[in-house]
């Protein structure tokens, strides 16, 4: 089977952590996951585009100047402005010809994505933001880099270093949203039941019963999770069990019917079918896949290109 591979390339006017999704693929319920980050000194007229993303990039410009199109509209940004990339949206950005940008780039997914984008200022009608605190923002995203490594350290790290980017990003924007958030409660409902469901997944749920032990009904605790997390609880459940699953067969020798049994399900067959729906591949081919780092200090054909 083929090995999967992270990819961290630097040379005089790039640097760039890729391929993350590839580790993260299985944090579907996680409220902010980093995919990758770079840095870039681009050549005049240099243009990206059209492509689609399939999670939020931000970028912060931190000398020269360029455009970006979306949603047929230009935007013309500058030093200290930073712009976004909603998932799904085609984008075409283009450094200047006499001044080309220079910039960092960030790209995460998660559950939480898209309300701390907007907490940010941006949304998919207005992409670009400034920042009073360009190099301080900078020097976060820096420390990613120096956590490379595809140990449980430096995914610590990154996973560490991406939150305090985010903070830094909502600290310094001039356009953030107030953070009162009058939906405070029904947050409160979905986290009872998150917490629930993950001190509770080898047992047999019901979301009935996890409705009736926070006190709501079970259609409404069904839209209120899919107003927060883009999924209903039986979808949370059901990944947060197989993320599970795939941790114990990744870091243990269990016998995958022993594994189906910890995350919930008694049935084998059930839990292979499950299992693959998820990832692709049975539970006993996901326990062969490795992982490597691959250095590349001069070229790296990229798979996710940025």
């Amino acid at each position: 089977m083929e090995k999967k591979t992270v990819g961290y390339t630097e040379n005089v006017t790039q640097k760039c952590l890729e391929d993350l999704q590839q580790i993260n693929n299985m944090h579907i319920t996680s409220p902010l996951v980093l995919d990758y980050c770079g840095r870039e000194q681009c050549d005049p007229g240099h243009k990206f585009g059209p492509y689609v993303r399939e999670n939020y990039v931000l970028h912060i410009v931190l000398r020269g100047k360029g455009s970006l199109q979306a949603r047929e509209t230009t935007y013309h940004i500058s030093a200290g402005q930073v712009f976004a990339i909603y998932p799904d949206e085609e984008t075409v950005y283009q450094a200047d010809e006499q001044e080309p940008w220079e910039y960092l780039w960030i790209g995460f997914h998660g559950f939480d994505a898209e309300r701390i984008v907007h907490h940010i200022g941006f949304s998919r009608d207005s992409l670009v933001v400034s920042i009073v605190n360009m190099y301080t923002v900078s020097g976060g995203i820096e420390k990613i880099f120096s956590a490379r490594q595809p140990t449980i350290v430096d995914e610590m790290k990154r996973a560490s270093y991406l939150y305090a980017v985010i903070a830094l990003l909502l600290e310094g924007s001039q356009s953030r949203i107030d953070d009162k958030d009058p939906e405070y409660p029904d947050k409160v409902y979905v986290k009872m039941a998150v917490d629930i469901i993950m001190s509770s997944y080898a047992e047999k749920l019901k979301i009935s019963e996890i409705a009736n032990t926070i006190g709501i009904s079970r259609g409404y605790l069904t839209s209120l999770f899919k107003r927060e997390m883009n999924m209903s609880p039986q979808s949370f459940l059901m990944n947060f069990r197989m993320e599970k699953a795939a941790q114990l067969l990744k870091d243990t020798s269990e016998p995958v019917r022993s594994v189906g049994i910890s995350v919930g399900y008694t049935d084998s067959l059930s839990f292979s079918k499950t299992f693959k729906q998820k990832f692709h591949m049975s539970p006993s081919a996901y326990r062969e896949l490795q992982l490597e780092l691959v250095e590349v200090k001069e070229e790296y054909i990229r798979q996710y290109p940025l």
